[in-house]
């Protein structure tokens, strides 16, 4: 069926009698201020979209919304990366939910033509909600994934985007979710989105080439946010202790010096030649590869965690590898760790008072690692999202003791290019958030 952002019945009292005294059963617990005010936002509504913070309970949002529409739904489809679906399940079935769930893994969607017709033909069969949990993984309208949930989605009454980072580059994020929540919600084609809400400019290059990029249009922004707005919530968690930041330079040694001058002038010499730009996008992975796999900093990185309860984050397995060799004592997780493995992992994590070595994209999503307070960014990735979700690990509701976050950076250029590039997107997402909520109230 089409989509239709428009007003569906009013939502059924959800007013609960005294509980009695003793413990309260999850699903019976109170909700909090933003939980609250999300499902009063969207109560009316068939689509929307609760950009809450890791830690506020995106999850019990979507179960009690479902609950209020259980006598207009057959089933619910919970979208979500592969790597937290156990932690999904665990968190629906801890709220309760009255409708059933199907789950599926964004990963399955995209790898699995069988799954995808099956989902499909279940979907159309169906009254249903759907529901996107960390939506910006749909944010490549080209991707395979983005292109077979939105034929799902055409199959949906309800549609749901869950996520805590709803802008992790720049306003086409935006777009693609909202756009996949029902096109008439900005009502723009992608022509017009462009020219409205960016700034084009060109440069002529040496070889008389022309280069023609885009920029975020800052006046503008506050007409996006006049569309969106009656279709988002947003809320920041306030964990109710000191945040630090800090950042530690660390000297590479001469070889890794030799590599990196060398990859770069390699690049030089291509770009006046060529010019072309797949061309610098290598170059700067291989840079932040060499930089960030320094033997000499991963010694450094080594000795300040040594013997203490954290979290360190690295980009490379190489990374992790050099530095737990130099760690006598330490627990380690990434991609070819097994599940099982990981979870006894994460349980001793919790009583052994040693560093715990993650990669970004094991350890960046899901986890509740509240039971220690600071961590570690022993190399920083473009991606603005995956450094978000990995402090979300420890700022989370019931954090009691003040966090630190320290960033480690080598002393080469490249480290500096990443710092200024994730600086942008923090400020492009707070420039946002400040035109959703000027108050700063929420």
């Amino acid at each position: 069926m089409p989509h239709d952002p428009t007003s569906s019945p009013p939502r059924p009292s959800t007013a609960q009698p005294a509980p009695p005294a003793g413990p309260v059963p999850p699903g019976q617990q109170a909700l909090t201020g933003p939980q609250g005010e999300a499902l009063e936002r969207f109560a009316r509504l068939k689509v929307g979209a609760a950009f809450l913070e890791q830690g506020m309970g995106k999850s019990r949002v979507a179960v009690e919304l479902a609950n209020s529409r259980a006598h207009r739904l057959d089933s619910v489809l919970w979208v979500a990366p592969y790597s937290v679906l156990a932690t999904v399940e665990e968190e629906v079935a801890k709220w309760g939910c009255r409708v059933p769930v199907r789950f599926l893994g964004y990963q399955t969607l995209s790898q699995s033509d069988r799954t995808y017709l099956d989902v499909l033909a279940w979907a159309r069969r169906r009254r249903l909600m759907i529901v996107a949990d960390e939506s910006t993984f749909i944010k490549n309208a080209h991707s395979k994934r983005h292109r077979r949930l939105t034929e799902i989605r055409s199959s949906a009454d309800y549609a749901l985007v869950l996520t805590g980072t709803p802008l992790t580059r720049d306003l086409w994020d935006l777009k693609r979710q909202l756009d996949w929540l029902s096109p008439k919600i900005l009502a723009t084609d992608d022509r017009a989105f462009r020219y409205r809400y960016f700034t084009m400019h060109q440069r002529i290059q040496r070889d008389g080439g022309e280069r023609v990029w885009f920029e975020t249009y800052t006046p503008n922004v506050a007409h996006l946010k006049s569309l969106m707005e009656p279709y988002i919530y947003e809320a920041r968690l306030d964990v109710g202790v000191p945040e630090n930041a800090r950042e530690h330079e660390h000297d590479v040694g001469a070889p890794t010096r030799t590599a990196y001058e060398s990859e770069r002038d390699d690049f030089l010499d291509a770009w006046a030649a060529w010019g072309q730009d797949h061309a610098l996008f290598r170059m700067l992975g291989n840079l932040k590869r060499i930089a960030a796999t320094d033997p000499d900093k991963c010694r450094s990185v080594a000795e300040q965690v040594a013997g203490r309860h954290t979290i360190v984050f690295c980009q490379y397995r190489h990374e992790q590898q050099q530095i737990a060799h130099h760690l006598d004592d330490h627990l380690l997780v990434n991609g070819s760790t097994p599940a099982a493995e990981r979870e006894q992992i994460y349980a001793r994590f919790r009583t052994e008072g040693i560093p715990l070595l993650l990669t970004y994209g094991t350890g960046s999503y899901g986890l509740n690692l509240q039971h220690v307070n600071s961590c570690h960014f022993a190399s920083m990735p473009f991606n603005y999202e995956l450094i978000q979700q990995a402090r979300s690990r420890i700022r989370r509701m019931g954090q009691t003791r003040p966090l630190t976050y320290t960033t480690h950076v080598s002393d080469l250029g490249i480290d500096v290019l990443v710092a200024q590039n994730l600086r942008r997107k923090d400020w492009l997402a707070r420039l946002v958030r400040h035109e959703i909520d000027p108050t700063g109230t929420l």
